[in-house]
């Protein structure tokens, strides 16, 4: 059957207008889309921003003006971002904390001994404050109830899978009995010190030997004899 022209220009016209309605989405689309990319983009500077002036100054020294200033944006600009510092600083542990669990759960292997996934972890979260040195003095320095009491809670959750991992090693022979948490105390509160030791003289290349001083000086020591040769054959 033929169709006259009439037919064939409604078609064109209709065909048009579909065409535009669907371009005039995906504008409407990619504009939130680009929208929302430089929220985000934004939001992560305000971040940094923030990150670098609380290590140097202190969260409580550090004011909403001077992390404009900083992000290079006026006050009135970070306030449509973040409602107060505290939102801020809220934001900032988490996305940290979040980085160094995910961080911590990659590292280990389904298979790993318990000390061997312990030396993981510590690998990993000392990997991510060197690559984050401002995030590791603000996580010396403040107070650990201050930011919510968000830090002492990061602290104590760090302990208990340190000494759940010790507990295990304990109880398959990889170490003496010995009360774990006592154990996670001394590992974890000397990385942090040797860390923040490390970052205040600025050396920060010699993160990359804490792994091996802890293992040295305190892990090592710790196994048996059969952990210390099974360890050995499994490297």
């Amino acid at each position: 059957m033929e169709r006259n022209d009439s037919d064939s220009g409604r078609a064109r016209t209709q065909g048009q207008d579909q065409g535009e309605s669907m371009r005039s989405h995906e504008n409407v689309s990619n504009g939130r889309s680009r929208r929302e990319r430089e929220r985000m983009r934004c939001s992560e500077e305000i971040i940094a921003a923030a990150s670098r002036l609380f290590a140097q100054f202190g969260i409580d020294k550090t004011s909403m003006k001077q992390i404009a200033g900083e992000a290079d944006m006026s006050v009135g600009k970070l306030y449509t971002y973040f409602r107060g510092k505290e939102e801020i600083v809220r934001q900032l542990l988490e996305n940290a904390f979040k980085e160094l669990e995910r961080r911590g759960d990659e590292a280990c292997r389904a298979g790993d001994a318990p000390l061997e996934q312990l030396r993981c972890r510590l690998n990993a979260a000392i990997a991510h404050f060197q690559e984050h040195i401002d995030f590791l003095m603000i996580y010396h320095n403040e107070n650990p109830m201050s930011c919510e009491g968000m830090i002492r809670e990061e602290i104590e959750r760090n302990m208990e899978t340190a000494a759940r991992l010790l507990a295990r090693a304990i109880e398959d022979g990889e170490i003496p009995p010995e009360d774990p948490r006592v154990l996670a105390a001394m590992i974890i509160g000397s990385v942090h010190e040797l860390l923040h030791m490390y970052a205040e003289g600025g050396n920060k290349e010699a993160f990359e030997e804490v792994p091996a001083i802890i293992d040295r000086i305190i892990i090592q020591p710790l196994e048996t004899r059969q952990a210390r040769d099974s360890g050995m054959e499994g490297r």
